[in-house]
């Protein structure tokens, strides 16, 4: 019985990791910084709840290195949510096995939760007070300053 409810939690595991049905195949072209990437028909897309440390400020470089080695080599969807002030297409990005690129920066403490963004987002904020807690990537840090702090500076 124990070894059936293992495969029965696999299983449904990994039926939420799929790539939502109104996500749309792109190609990557380059990435730009920790949270915006730039299709090769020149589509800027920023990512959608989440905010990642500037390139001149601590983990910058971090977060940046962090989504080139998410995105190299994969077969990329993007799921659209906005277009911002600035004219960017801001989404979700997912993996073919359904692994969403946004979420993973946050659990990995390469990225902030952006609530003012995405308020919402219960598993955003769960995955950051699991990095902060743990401590990892920026987290590690006592006191990291937020991007939209350091860009107010």
């Amino acid at each position: 019985m124990k070894y059936l409810f293992v495969l029965c939690f696999a299983i449904s595991a990994s039926a939420v990791a799929e790539v939502p049905n109104d996500a749309v195949q792109f190609k990557l072209k380059r990435i730009s910084d920790g949270d915006t990437v730039v299709t090769t028909e020149d589509t800027r897309i920023r990512l959608w709840g989440i905010d990642t440390p500037e390139r001149d400020q601590q983990h910058g470089t971090d977060a940046t290195e962090a989504l080139t080695e998410m995105l190299h080599n994969q077969q990329l969807y993007l799921e659209t949510k906005d277009v911002d002030r600035y004219g960017r297409t801001v989404g979700v990005i997912y993996t073919a096995d359904g692994d969403e690129i946004n979420l993973e920066l946050v659990c990995d403490g390469h990225a902030w939760w952006y609530e003012r963004y995405a308020p919402d987002s219960q598993v955003l904020n769960d995955c950051r007070v699991e990095a902060q807690q743990a401590p990892k990537g920026l987290w590690e840090d006592e006191d990291p300053m937020p991007p939209w702090e350091w860009r107010r500076r």
